[in-house]
């Protein structure tokens, strides 16, 4: 965590916080985030990069809805009710998803979503267990949303979920089109758990304003995808495999190693003041723990060896340039890539992790609940005085 201060100035009986609410504490929250001595980030007590590393998809989102790891008999439960709904989403939503142009695949998400409330809850509850219920629909059938629109918008194929596999290796079969190997599975099992949650990142802030309106889950979680789609937020690991493709894609035409053309590229693009996606964050200044974790796949997989000595050797030049260090975007684009995933699925896998999170936190907004509503201070002009039409714009 920063140790930078932050002075907040007061006009009469506000205060004035930073611009982007930089290191600025909103509420408290028992879900996650930097534990007091400011050296791990924690999901309910545990460190994220332990639970990335261990926990299936199913325990992991029993921790975060429930508050604890689950016992033998609801991790079964937890695990029938997700594969059970993966396969139940309604016919009439995936008929519409056939009429979405062709766009970015995190559209059919905001779509999806949108749609699914219609379906399941036209007379919301705020009652947990009601809550509940719903957030296990919507973390089952957002993946599928998110296949269904890749293959729909590119080839016309509708992706089958199949409710008897695992949740993270019956996804990953939808998106890439073949049966993974179970290496394969584990690898985008755990990006699924390390991506689910980060503390009041700016997506999970944006359902906890939605559900502060008392809107339902449904409507947060849309608001949420749309928070995330932005490239400052979940676009950074799309952006980064470009750089590396970029970088491969030279290094063969000129016949170099990969290692020294990555450094390369990077000194031509900070000499430009260009932004190098996959580095820095607001809250791991030294080192992201869930790159330990990543790695550890990246090296069973495809070409892993070299990936890595790739990635060390880009890690390398930009703590020397920038001091920077690499956070978990820059592993999980490698490790996407290995699996065959399409480049613009990438920001949908974070989506199909985070909506645990996100379904968490709307349950925590709720539950103690106030309207967030900031106050602005207006800059903008005063006196003005309306004019008719035909005296408004004279010359």
């Amino acid at each position: 965590m920063s140790k930078a201060k932050v002075e907040c100035k007061t006009e009469g009986n506000y205060i004035v916080v930073p611009k982007g609410l930089v290191n600025v504490i909103v509420d408290e929250t028992t879900i996650s985030g930097v534990d007091p001595k400011g050296e791990h980030t924690i999901y309910r007590g545990y460190t994220i990069d332990d639970i990335g590393a261990n926990a299936s998809f199913y325990e992991a989102a029993h921790l975060f809805l429930k508050g604890r790891l689950p016992c033998e008999d609801e991790l079964k439960e937890i695990k029938r009710a997700i594969d059970y709904w993966r396969g139940r989403v309604p016919e009439k939503v995936l008929d519409a998803l056939k009429h979405v142009p062709a766009t970015h695949p995190m559209y059919y998400g905001i779509y999806g979503v949108s749609l699914l409330g219609q379906f399941y809850a036209p007379d919301w509850s705020y009652d947990p267990d009601f809550i509940y219920d719903h957030a296990i629909r919507i973390i089952a059938q957002l993946p599928v949303f998110f296949a269904a629109g890749w293959h729909l918008s590119r080839n016309g194929t509708l992706p089958k979920p199949d409710p008897n596999e695992d949740h993270a290796y019956d996804v990953l079969r939808m998106i890439i089109g073949r049966e993974p190997s179970r290496t394969e599975a584990r690898a985008f099992e755990s990006t699924l758990v390390l991506y689910m949650d980060h503390g009041f990142n700016a997506s999970t802030f944006t359902v906890r304003v939605i559900a502060s309106t008392l809107s339902d889950l449904y409507s947060a979680i849309a608001g949420g995808i749309a928070a995330l789609k932005g490239p400052l937020h979940g676009g950074a690991n799309e952006k980064a495999m470009v750089m590396f493709l970029e970088v491969k894609e030279r290094a063969e035409k000129e016949g170099r190693s990969m290692e020294e053309v990555i450094e390369e590229y990077i000194r031509e693009k900070l000499a430009k003041k260009e932004k190098i996606m996959g580095f820095g964050h607001r809250v791991y200044k030294v080192h992201d723990p869930r790159t330990d974790v990543a790695a550890k796949y990246i090296k069973q997989l495809k070409d892993g060896e070299t990936w890595l000595k790739v990635i060390h050797r880009a890690e390398k030049v930009m703590k020397e340039a920038k001091n920077l260090p690499a956070n978990i975007d820059l592993y999980t684009a490698i490790l996407y890539y290995q699996m065959g995933i399409p480049i613009p699925m990438y920001t949908p896998i974070f989506a199909m992790g985070r909506v645990v999170g996100w379904s968490s936190h709307y349950m925590e907004q709720v539950a103690n609940n106030k309207i967030i509503r900031p106050t602005e201070k207006y800059v903008g002009p005063t006196g003005l005085k309306y004019t008719p039409l035909e005296e408004r714009c004279k010359r």
